[in-house]
């Protein structure tokens, strides 16, 4: 009887670590904190600020069925805000803090950061410019929704 009780209890135990996934079974991520639409703000190269949207800012938008939408504005001749690139890719979550992304195979993966009560968003990553020297690069977002 003690043997059957603990089983019991193993199972129960068993199912409820499963429940509390935050993955369900068809791979999407329910309750990442990425989720959602974010505005773009600033961004920075080796921590000095270089762009600041003046235009209609820019969005992305990360769904739970692991879609990344970026839509970019910037001003045409006439001085009207307009999107000039909208970028579709794919979103997975590597650990805590990276995440990969794909966009029409070119596969790469950014350092994610969450402030202001999961409120604002800092995309990192970093590349070499044709000296080798390491540029790092800091795109951040407020979220929107």
């Amino acid at each position: 009887m003690k043997k059957l009780f603990r089983n019991l209890i193993l199972i129960v135990v068993i199912i409820f670590i499963n429940s509390c996934d935050n993955t369900n079974d068809d791979g999407l991520q329910n309750n990442d904190l990425i989720i959602g639409k974010w505005e773009y703000s600033t961004q920075y190269e080796n921590n000095i600020q270089t762009t600041q949207n003046d235009c209609k800012p820019s969005t992305i938008e990360f769904t739970s069925n692991g879609n990344r939408n970026d839509l970019y504005y910037d001003e045409n001749i006439s001085g009207n805000c307009v999107v000039v690139d909208n970028v579709n890719a794919t979103w997975t979550k590597i650990n805590s803090n990276s995440y990969q992304f794909n966009h029409n195979g070119d596969i790469y993966t950014e350092t994610v950061t969450f402030e202001n009560n999961n409120n604002k968003l800092t995309l990192e990553s970093s590349d070499t410019d044709g000296s080798g020297t390491i540029i790092i690069y800091k795109f951040v977002y407020n979220r929107i929704n």
